[in-house]
């Protein structure tokens, strides 16, 4: 009688278990505001982290100390350091930090070691998770030069965000930060 009434139990148990994971995530003033945003294409992301692929340079940079404190070889704190990836209809700005290693191309100028492009993406799309109140905005760019890039925009309802990057001459890197109105001046 005790083990029925344990299995019971048990059964009812998971079962509320799983009937609460596929709840679906309310949609909130804020969420609605991002939702607005997005379907205007008009919203800046301002970064507060890097995240680089951990390579064996990257691992030694690390060891020389000179990533800073509270860094690691896949964790670099931007706090500090102004960057942006902006959407403001068809275009698409970004001055961003780069860490990690370039495989091919560059030159010798060290002008123009980040990230940086305004232009129209060759390839667009944008998909709403309804269930999780996520967007997920996916782009390709071909830079001024010949390299191309890869991106992911991932934007959550609390207005946080991760960008991830693969380039075609460097390693992938994101980046974690916050989403956030273009500024009037920048209109």
């Amino acid at each position: 009688m005790m083990l029925r009434l344990l299995v019971i139990l048990c059964a009812f148990l998971s079962s509320m278990a799983c009937s609460n994971s596929k709840k679906l995530v309310s949609a909130t003033p804020k969420s609605i505001a991002l939702d607005q945003l997005v379907l205007q294409k008009s919203f800046q992301i301002s970064s507060d982290w890097a995240t680089p692929m951990a390579t064996g340079s990257m691992n030694a940079l690390a060891n020389s100390g000179l990533l800073g404190p509270e860094n690691s070889p896949g964790n670099i704190n931007l706090l500090g350091n102004t960057n942006y990836l902006r959407i403001k209809g068809d275009s698409i700005t970004a001055h961003l930090p780069y860490f990690g290693e370039r495989q091919m191309g560059g030159g010798y100028s060290t002008n123009d070691t980040g990230i940086t492009f305004n232009t129209v993406p060759t390839s667009y799309e944008q998909i709403k998770n309804d269930r999780m109140q996520t967007h997920t905005i996916k782009f390709k760019i071909s830079g001024d030069s010949i390299e191309h890039y890869s991106i992911t925009v991932l934007l959550f309802p609390n207005w946080t965000s991760e960008i991830m990057i693969t380039s075609s001459q460097r390693t992938s890197i994101g980046f974690r930060g916050t989403v956030s109105e273009i500024p009037p001046l920048e209109n």
